[in-house]
């Protein structure tokens, strides 16, 4: 059995779902603990992982030999539930529970949780895929002004991006170049540290999705006013399949097999000088922006390797 930890109107989902063979369950955390039961027996008596979902179906998460773990939604508390404190303690308790339930599933998982946790994080990142070989930009994480301030000045020839660690829906940011009106704001980087890195020159933008042990890359060559974040412009850039150097592939399958990793969306820039440059890997990026342009199975691939591990 396959167990697929998301939501049913996640289209990323649905795409792979109609390419299973196995049998399989999506189980959307925000179920859980208002719809959704959880049970865990342990002792002589009984050593069993159940969950009931809402719609009536017992799983014994013994029987599940896959886990694709893919952009969760958070717990709902019953409202039933006004005062804030219980709210808070119901929260607390049921994300202790759950992560217990995913520890205690020694099976494959694309991707285990804490993978995902680590993997996300820019500032190991930005380590690891320097000590692997891959070519990152420039970067500085600080909350310091006049750090800030020191790395632009060193970098004006190229110039400087910045960028945030996670976009929120309620406090968006751009990825942007430095510019004399972020100048006159550099102080405000004391209220919470901030990417920098220095500007790459751009000859096409590349995306690699990671599935297991195949690698999907694609070009993106977009219009000039794009050249800081190709997203923004994925609608009209010329979009292509991609043969990734297989110097740049074998760092970069390392990267993902350092952090556990058996999906990743992860974004390179290839400069004029033909130097591929390594931004970031997305544990549950998007991809298929990528696929329906090229008509790379990613899908298919991503349902394959599941069923390989599902169990009866």
């Amino acid at each position: 059995m396959i167990l697929i930890i998301s939501f049913h109107d996640n289209e990323h989902v649905s795409r792979v779902t109609q390419h299973l063979k196995s049998n399989y369950e999506v189980l959307d955390l925000a179920s859980i603990p208002v719809h959704t039961r959880v049970h865990a027996y342990a002792g002589a008596d009984a050593d069993r992982l159940l969950i009931d979902t809402g719609s009536g179906r017992r799983i014994d998460l013994d029987t599940v030999g896959a886990v694709w773990h893919r952009r969760i939604r958070p717990f709902a508390i019953d409202p039933v539930v006004t005062d804030e404190t219980a709210r808070l303690f119901a929260h607390s308790e049921t994300t202790e529970a759950v992560q217990g339930f995913w520890y205690a599933m020694p099976c494959y998982w694309m991707n285990h949780p804490t993978a995902d946790e680590m993997a996300l994080r820019k500032v190991v990142q930005h380590r690891v895929a320097h000590r692997l070989g891959l070519r990152i930009p420039e970067t500085l994480v600080t909350n310091g002004p006049d750090e800030a301030r020191g790395f632009i000045e060193r970098h004006s020839a190229k110039g400087v991006v910045r960028k945030a660690f996670r976009n929120i829906a309620q406090a968006p940011r751009e990825t942007i170049k430095v510019g004399p009106a972020e100048l006159a704001l550099i102080n405000s980087v004391r209220f919470a540290p901030v990417i920098l890195q220095e500007y790459i020159p751009l000859a096409l933008d590349i995306r690699v999705t990671v599935v297991d042990d195949q690698i999907f890359a694609t070009s993106f060559k977009s219009d000039p006013q794009y050249e800081v974040d190709y997203r923004p412009g994925v609608g009209t850039a010329d979009v292509q399949p991609y043969d990734l150097p297989d110097d740049v592939a074998d760092r970069l399958m390392k990267l993902m097999d350092h952090f556990g990793l058996k999906y990743g969306a992860v974004d390179f820039r290839l400069t004029p000088d033909g130097e591929h440059v390594f931004f970031e890997v997305n544990p549950a990026g998007e991809y298929l922006f990528a696929s329906e342009r090229t008509g790379q199975p990613i899908p298919q691939a991503i349902a394959a390797v599941l069923d390989r591990h599902a169990k009866g």
